[in-house]
Formats: structure tokens, C-alpha cells, sequence
């Protein structure tokens, strides 16, 4: 399908842990390549982590996916910054905390300092009113 020659590219929330995975390596390696996604860091509220993968990633950005015919894969930088208006619209969180849950009290001061870490890599703060989920350990499959 095509518009005005372009291809047709549609987006819709995960469905699977899989495309999560894949999502937060893809945006980890998307922050290396592309400063547009850094500046923004302090925006995202939810974020969620994979402890395996010591990886933090926001449910704006791994909770979408592109749909392009068959295809289906992660966000690109660039494709997230233009249609952040749109991507705002789909509410990833109901169907990424059938995989995370909210960090414990015990937890929380220790993941938000290593987010505050991350963070301070790209020259970002934490917001101060952020939520941090992480990977569940039972009942994935």
C-alpha cells in the first residue's frame, strides 16, 4: 500500500515479549546513533527494565511497533519523533505490564539510581515523577 508514492506505515502496541526485547535493544542502539532520542529522555515517565539485559527502556518507545505490508520491527528515532503526537494516543502500558510489574520498595531506590545512570550518560535527568516496572520472572510464557 502506498500514499503519494511513499510506502503506507502504520503503527500498533506490542503483542508479544519478543517485540518488546527487541524494541528496547533497538532503542539502546538508536540513543548511540541519533542525539534527537537523547534530548527527550527526560519526557518519558514509565519506564521499563530487563535486569538480564541491564536495560532500561520507555514504554513510548518499546511499547510500539511499525507495520510496513508484512513487516513488522521497532521505531526508528526519526519515525518516533515525527509521529510522537500519534504514538501518544496508544497506550502501551496495559499490554507491557503483562510482562513487568511495579519495582518493590525494596527495589525502587537501586533501579532508579541505575536509571538515573543511564541517564546521566546522554547528559539527562530522571523525572521526578517516574514509574519503573521490571521484567517479571514468573508467568511470562
Amino acid at each position: 500500500m502506498t500514499e503519494g508514492g511513499a510506502e503506507l506505515v502504520q503503527f500498533r502496541n506490542v503483542q508479544n515479549l519478543n517485540e518488546v526485547i527487541h524494541n528496547l535493544i533497538h532503542f539502546q542502539n538508536e540513543l548511540c546513533r541519533d542525539n534527537r532520542i537523547a534530548a527527550r529522555l527526560t519526557l518519558f515517565r514509565y519506564w521499563f527494565h530487563v535486569p538480564l539485559l541491564g536495560a532500561f527502556g520507555p514504554e513510548k518507545i518499546i511499547g510500539h511497533v511499525k507495520m510496513n505490508g508484512q513487516e513488522i520491527g521497532p521505531l526508528s528515532a526519526d519515525e518516533y519523533i515525527k509521529q510522537a503526537t500519534i504514538l501518544d494516543n496508544f497506550d502501551p502500558s496495559p499490554t507491557l505490564r503483562n510482562w513487568f510489574r511495579p519495582v518493590s520498595e525494596d527495589e525502587e531506590f537501586r533501579l532508579r539510581l541505575e536509571l538515573d545512570y543511564f541517564l546521566s550518560r546522554y547528559g539527562r535527568e530522571s523525572n521526578r515523577v517516574i514509574h519503573i516496572y521490571v521484567l517479571k520472572t514468573k508467568g511470562l510464557f
